[in-house]
């Protein structure tokens, strides 16, 4: 059999593997773990294995703080879902964009999508640690769009100096870890860490824009409950701002695929 043919073959046995490894951990449900498969399998074909070890360096930093005092955040009301399991649209909004910019770089080369790759990993890295640190602030949160004004803890767009300083950390280890393994060839080392840092932390803050200006909230009508999903108790929740299909999955998605595009821009611009 030819490297051709075993190479796919084993990409294919490890993400399983890795999947495995998530589900039994309780980080990602049934359906995250199909959708983390086929994003890791896209990655390692697409680019190969310093690729996804930079998923897996996202992967693990974002599960283990999204667990970090997990029962302290459920008791406020704004912990993950279902003990911090990841769901398919959650996966797919975080890691996407990553998995698209692989394949590109495995059809067209020439290192941008390499830069894309990192900004969406970094931004959607940095968003992560600011909403899980964020919430363990004592301070309440300020409203991006008004800072003067403080929002309950787990308010879309809501702020924190704790949750801003960790999106800052989370984005940096990405660009490190892309540094030591040289994932973008040619390129100055401190030039890649610097605009994947700074990508990052861009990224994490266009997620709390359109946080504060465009997603949903709405009302669970059954509890009362303000809620930004679009059915609480079993029952379509009643609109009281924001686009009716911009959930957090959406405003997800389109923040790492911005803070790609504004690192590939620092990158073609420095």
């Amino acid at each position: 059999m030819s490297s051709s043919v075993i190479e796919p073959i084993v990409y294919f046995l490890v993400v399983i593997t890795f999947g495995l490894i998530a589900f039994k951990a309780k980080a990602v449900d049934f359906g995250g773990l199909i959708a983390s498969i086929f994003i890791g399998y896209m990655i390692l074909l697409g680019s190969g294995w310093y690729w996804f070890l930079i998923m897996l360096v996202f992967f693990t930093i974002t599960t283990q703080f999204t667990k970090f005092k997990y029962g302290y955040k459920e008791r406020l009301g704004f912990a993950q879902e279902k003990g911090g399991v990841r769901s398919w649209p959650n996966v797919l909004a975080n890691g996407g964009a990553a998995a698209f910019f692989s394949v590109m770089e495995f059809r067209f080369g020439g290192g941008i999508y390499a830069v894309a790759f990192l900004g969406a990993v970094a931004s959607a890295t940095a968003d992560t640690l600011a909403t899980e640190v964020g919430l363990l602030s004592k301070k309440e949160p300020r409203l991006i769009t008004n800072l003067k004004k403080k929002v309950p803890a787990g308010t879309s767009g809501g702020i924190t100096p704790i949750g801003t300083i960790a999106a800052f950390f989370a984005s940096f280890i990405i660009g490190i870890t892309a540094t030591i393994l040289n994932i973008v060839g040619e390129a100055s080392p401190i030039k890649i860490l610097a605009i994947v840092t700074l990508g990052g932390i861009i990224g994490s803050i266009t997620d709390s824009i359109l946080g504060a200006t465009i997603q949903r909230k709405g009302l669970c009508e059954n509890c009362g409950k303000m809620t930004e999903s679009s059915k609480h108790c079993g029952k379509i929740t009643k609109k009281l701002r924001g686009i009716g299909f911009v959930d957090n999955n959406v405003v997800n998605f389109s923040s790492t695929v911005i803070g790609s595009l504004i690192t590939l821009t620092f990158f073609i611009l420095t």
